[in-house]
């Protein structure tokens, strides 16, 4: 993988950028919704990394099949 570290970087920011936005429609107040981010943030990357892991048990499951 070429520029991982770029990736990654790339994918937090972005992340950040959905969960925040997320959060000030979700919540009524803005103290709450910034309050909220952190655990929002940690269970949106932890589904990601879920769906990640997934496919890739799917792939090396089903994909390798000759």
């Amino acid at each position: 993988m070429k520029d991982l570290g770029t990736h990654v970087v790339l994918f937090l920011v972005i992340s950040a950028a959905i969960v925040l936005m997320s959060a000030f429609f979700s919540e009524t107040g803005d103290r709450a919704a910034l309050r909220s981010f952190p655990k929002r943030l940690v269970y949106f990357l932890g589904g990601c990394a879920l769906l990640t892991a997934l496919m890739l048990a799917a792939e090396a499951t089903l994909a390798g099949v000759s």
